[in-house]
């Protein structure tokens, strides 16, 4: 009797046995199955692209009666953020060299081998589509062709000059002014002042903003070769003067919703105000030798922004 019940012991030891040994590797395939997902999603890269869908919704809002279209609203912000998703997955598959050289993009998917490049520009594809699709069916053609054309100049204009010309700072301004138009279009169909107003402010923040990047990075971006007004201004004159007219550009621009109608006198001041400080840090920021001041424009570029855009959204008036 002692035989059967041993066997049937050790049986029972087997198929614990078994049974971790299955758990376990359910486990680890889990786990490579959620890093998998989590590198096709970092592609977005999700913070800078809710960025850019937040300045798309200002133009939205802006642009809308007393009453929002709330699922309008909606599908357009999916639509949205999914082109800005693709854009820059398509963006990391073009410059999968150049991040392997650069200390702060050398962890991302495609140049630390955790992706290749194949199912990279699958997942880029599929955000594009998906997203230009759903713009085309909820908002509106010409919100559509807005989205293609600034899909277009991110990928195919500023991602092929980012090597090879200053000018690559241009277009990068120009793709990522362009959500605010989107905005506007999906709910008038049409562009009016108003929302030009929004295509300014978005243009001429970029180049400070770039820059200070830039020398952040000094070292990065001249180990790459990317031609950024600060690295290759000898001089340093006409960094110190395109930084300032760019910031004095951007606080003229920023008053115009008030004289439009858009807006009220809450949103002149607090633009004034911002605007007025964001001068200063461009003015302090000189020649663009010192990574400090550097620092200090970057920090005033990402406090500036959002401020004036809940500005904006919080002191309209109905049109």
């Amino acid at each position: 009797m002692t035989g059967p019940l041993l066997l049937k012991e050790s049986d029972m030891r087997g198929v614990a046995e078994t049974v971790d040994s299955l758990s376990a590797s359910t486990r680890i395939n889990a786990a490579v199955v959620r890093h998998r997902v989590a590198d096709h999603l970092s592609l977005a890269k999700p913070r800078l692209s809710f960025m850019v869908l937040l300045s798309a919704l200002v133009g939205f809002w802006l642009a809308s009666p007393s009453q929002v279209d709330v699922i309008k609203l909606l599908w357009f912000a999916i639509g949205t953020f999914l082109v800005v998703a693709g854009a820059n997955a398509f963006n990391q598959v073009l410059e999968r060299s150049e991040d392997a050289l650069m200390q702060r993009t050398a962890d991302r998917p495609i140049p630390a081998g955790r992706l290749s490049v194949g199912p990279a520009l699958g997942t880029a594809t599929l955000f594009a589509v998906i997203g230009i699709t759903l713009l085309l069916l909820f908002s509106n053609w010409a919100t559509a062709l807005l989205s293609v054309a600034a899909l277009f100049i991110y990928v195919g204009i500023y991602t092929s000059l980012k090597r090879r010309s200053v000018w690559s700072t241009f277009a990068g301004a120009l793709s990522g002014a362009i959500p605010p138009l989107m905005g506007w279009c999906a709910v008038e169909g049409h562009l009016p002042l108003e929302a030009w107003s929004l295509f300014g402010m978005l243009f001429f923040w970029q180049f400070p903003h770039t820059w200070a990047i830039a020398v952040n990075h000094r070292e990065d971006y001249e180990r790459v070769g990317y031609p950024i007004l600060p690295l290759i201004d000898s001089s340093g004159w006409a960094t110190r003067v395109q930084t300032v007219l760019a910031s004095i550009a951007l606080l003229g621009v920023s008053l115009l919703p008030t004289f439009l109608g858009t807006t009220g006198w809450v949103y002149f001041t607090g633009a004034l105000v911002l605007g007025t400080f964001f001068v200063i840090s461009s003015a302090r920021f000189g020649d663009g030798r010192e990574r400090k001041r550097a620092g200090e424009l970057l920090m005033a570029s990402l406090i500036y922004l959002p401020l004036v855009l809940v500005l904006l959204t919080l002191d309209r008036r109905l049109v």
